[in-house]
Order: C-alpha cells, then structure tokens, then sequence
C-alpha cells in the first residue's frame, strides 16, 4: 500500500471522517469499476459500490496492513458483495443483462475506429465467455494488477489456484481470439 493509503487508514480507524472521505476518493474509481464489470450495470454497480463502502467503514478496525495492501481488502469486500447480490432472490428475478459499452476513443479515421470497436467487442465478448471465477482472476490481475497473493486473499482461494486460473483464461482467450484473428489476416492479405 502506499504511504499516503496507509496514513489515511489508521487516521480513518482512529475517527477521521476526512480521512474516510479521502479513502473514498482515492479507491471509489477502482472499486466501482470492478462491480461494473462484474454485473454489467450502471445503477446496479453503483448501489452495490456504496454497499461495499458500508460494509468496509463499519469493519474498518478489523483491517491489518499485514494483510496486503487497502485496494485489495475493499476488492474482497466488493466481490463478496456481489456474490451475495447474486445470490439474492431480486437479481435472480431481474435477469442481469450483458451490456457493452460502445466508448472507445474517437478516430480521425472513421472506418479504423469502426474496426476498432469490433475488435474490442469481440474481446469483452470472448472475456465474458469465460467462467465467471476466470473473468474475475484476469480483472484482478490485469486491470486491478494485484499480486497472486492479493487475488488469493480476495476470492478466499490459494495461490496457486488463482495462478493456474489466470493461465487457464489466457489459454482460453487466446483459442477463442485465434480463429477470428486469422480471418482477419486471411482477409486483409486477400485485398493486396
């Protein structure tokens, strides 16, 4: 954790409600991140985002740095959440919906950018193809770049599971992206 992080926490467990505000701020992008793309919801993510800040505040004396680092403990608290709201009768009955984003960054080159964003598609489509305990591993290790150690801790595994399931998704991915990749080369060499 970094020196800033740290400081904040143990002037949040002796009271500071500036240093809680702080907290917030410095992890609310990550934490809110990381539910999204777990239930495919704005609104949803948000709820369940302030659910795991409520949850975090109350426990808050209960966190050790030993442990590992801030970010990763709220991680655990946030995947925890959302398993418990998956398991809830409402989001059985709501049906959650995959939803894609169609944000990507705006190109000079319109028919590039189209491109783009079929290939992006095709990523998130290929990656929500995966289990739901590979996903996981892959954003907690790529997007959120925890340790092993820190990914074993949030999902309650060993380490050595979470690393064979991190190289099971890539292997994964990468048969599932392969075919589509080489028509795509097969193509573009067609037109030259």
């Amino acid at each position: 954790m970094n020196m800033k992080e740290e400081r904040l926490v143990i002037e949040a467990q002796q009271g500071s409600e500036a240093a809680v505000e702080l907290l917030i701020r410095l992890t609310y992008d990550d934490i809110y991140r990381f539910i999204r793309w777990k239930v495919h919801d704005a609104e949803l993510a948000w709820d369940l985002a302030q659910q795991t800040y409520e949850k975090a505040w109350k426990k808050l004396n209960a966190y050790q740095s030993e442990q590992g680092r801030f970010r990763a403990w709220l991680l655990a608290i946030a995947h925890h959440v959302c398993i418990d709201h998956a398991r809830s009768k409402s989001a059985r009955q709501a049906g959650l919906h995959d939803h894609l984003s169609d944000e990507v960054p705006n190109k000079d080159d319109f028919l590039e950018g189209v491109l783009m964003r079929e290939e992006l598609k095709e990523v998130y489509a290929a990656i929500r193809g995966l289990p739901d305990n590979q996903r996981d591993a892959l954003l907690l290790r790529y997007k959120h770049d925890l340790s092993f150690g820190e990914m074993a801790a949030v999902t309650g595994e060993s380490e050595s599971t979470v690393k064979s399931r991190v190289r099971r998704s890539l292997i994964r991915l990468r048969d599932m992206l392969m075919p589509s990749a080489e028509a795509r080369l097969y193509k573009k060499g067609e037109k030259q």
